[in-house]
């Protein structure tokens, strides 16, 4: 289920974008309302993506809900790509471009957690083994002195 509070802040941010636009401001002085837009449309690509089901809402319900808001972010992006090439024709391309670095950096730091969480967990299991280990141990000592002891 896409967060309806992701879909207002891509809605909020990209009127600010066509707010900009009406007042003929460059792309350059508008980069924190595009970024804004640009996290939002992010965040519901990606739960497109892996869709979650809501209780209580069919298949069909959810699979409209996502399918609209992904169809929305794609005509903004559509009129956005359309303003920049009637700046500057080259625009577009260097905006795709940086886009797909961030992109690429953004996966390279969700990997990168990712091998965090996962070492951390292995850690975590070696450390309580080796300390079952210890404890099995010390009770086999325990064990074999209380043997010696009533013999």
């Amino acid at each position: 289920m896409i967060d309806p509070g992701t879909i207002a802040l891509a809605a909020s941010a990209f009127a600010a974008v066509k707010k900009g636009i009406a007042f003929a401001k460059d792309i350059e002085s508008m980069h924190q309302d595009i970024s804004r837009w640009m996290s939002a449309c992010h965040e519901i690509e990606s739960k497109h993506n892996k869709v979650k089901r809501k209780k209580g809402q069919s298949v069909a319900e959810e699979a409209m809900e996502t399918w609209a808001a992904v169809r929305k972010i794609r005509q903004q992006r559509e009129e956005l790509r359309l303003y920049m090439l009637s700046i500057n024709p080259g625009a577009w391309n260097e905006f795709v471009k940086i886009e797909g670095q961030i992109r690429k950096q953004r996966q390279q730091e969700e990997e990168a957690r990712r091998r965090k969480v996962r070492k951390t967990i292995e850690i975590t299991i070696l450390v309580c083994a080796m300390i079952l280990v210890s404890f099995a141990f010390a009770l086999l000592v325990w064990w074999v002195l209380y043997l010696k002891e009533t013999a």
